[in-house]
């Protein structure tokens, strides 16, 4: 059974994508802050992500019991990063929690730096009152932008502080794991090393979907810091070589190949531009002046901080020789 009047969440908006699948896309001002997906297996349900926050894992574990009247079975990770595992603690032991085994290590580390910086509240309340203090003077409409959701997402974090428990892995697997009803054929599949250190996509060939995870961003700055950037193209280029008419992504909205083109071409324009400055041995703090062209240009209204990390990583990427400053 299927509820067609779900709740609806302040954190996410529900598209259904078939019968049995639903994205769950980010709002802005809400505590999402990325991308996940509910899915239908006949008497199983998976959720693919949780969120960046309780609030918003509540919300999807609610709207993923509701459509199905059932508890999740499973809750599967893309990947590592806490925008998009947090929320797992939302989900108690009747949901089987799947990870690669990389992600699992690398869920192990950064949960323990999370729940040091929780340890600390003074610490949280003084970030708070210097990212407040700052947009009170900011002018540039693209860094108020970066610090609203910055202010936004550490008030979750100290209203969420004193209960949060990471929640880690059940169960790991390697390679592809599959799911199957009368309806759905899909898989986990493991692509590797690319954008984080192991990325997850679900593939429904036949229906023509793809949840990416955070190989895709779409009309957004991808985030390079972590990455291997020649492994994340090659991520990239896999769907480019399959027919998948709906992509969804870590982060924006459900697209299709032309978003992975785009993407690929910011990664080609940022590097070339990068390029130039540590070709005629320019710093790191001339390499943070360049402008991005149409279309990116837009992608800079609340991600003048993501750029920021992303031209840093090209420049060290380029051999960009960074003084004791930078």
């Amino acid at each position: 059974m299927v509820v067609t009047n779900p709740p609806e969440s302040i954190h996410f908006t529900l598209q259904k994508l078939a019968e049995g699948v639903f994205a769950c896309i980010h709002k802005p001002g809400g505590a999402a802050y990325s991308n996940a997906g509910i899915l239908d297996f006949g008497d199983r349900t998976l959720v693919l992500d949780a969120f960046n926050t309780l609030a918003a894992g509540r919300d999807l574990r609610q709207t993923a019991e509701t459509l199905f009247a059932r508890p999740v079975d499973y809750l599967a990770l893309t990947h590592s990063h806490t925008d998009h595992w947090i929320g797992a603690s939302a989900f108690d032991e009747q949901t089987t929690m799947l990870t690669t085994q990389p992600t699992r290590f690398a869920c192990l580390n950064s949960g323990e730096e999370l729940m040091r910086t929780l340890q600390d509240p003074g610490a949280l309340e003084k970030m708070l009152q210097e990212r407040e203090a700052q947009l009170r003077i900011e002018t540039d409409p693209r860094i108020c932008a970066d610090l609203e959701k910055s202010i936004s997402q550490i008030r979750y974090t100290i209203t969420e502080s004193a209960e949060y428990q990471p929640r880690y892995a059940d169960r790991l697997f390697h390679g592809v794991v599959p799911f199957q009803s009368r309806r759905h054929k899909a898989e986990l599949r493991s692509l590797g090393r690319g954008h984080s250190e192991d990325d997850v996509v679900l593939l429904l060939p036949k229906d023509g979907i793809a949840f990416l995870g955070d190989i895709g961003f779409f009309n957004c700055q991808p985030y390079l810091t972590l990455c291997d950037l020649n492994l994340y193209r090659r991520q990239l280029l896999y769907f480019l070589d399959y027919d998948y008419p709906v992509l969804v992504p870590g982060h924006g909205p459900i697209g299709g190949n032309d978003d992975i083109v785009l993407q690929l071409w910011y990664f080609d324009v940022l590097e070339d531009l990068v390029s130039q400055v540590v070709n005629s041995r320019g710093s790191l703090k001339e390499a943070l002046q360049i402008d991005l062209p149409e279309p990116f240009d837009k992608w800079l209204m609340g991600g003048m901080h993501r750029f920021e990390v992303n031209v840093r990583y090209m420049f060290a990427y380029l051999g960009g020789e960074q003084t004791a400053e930078d």
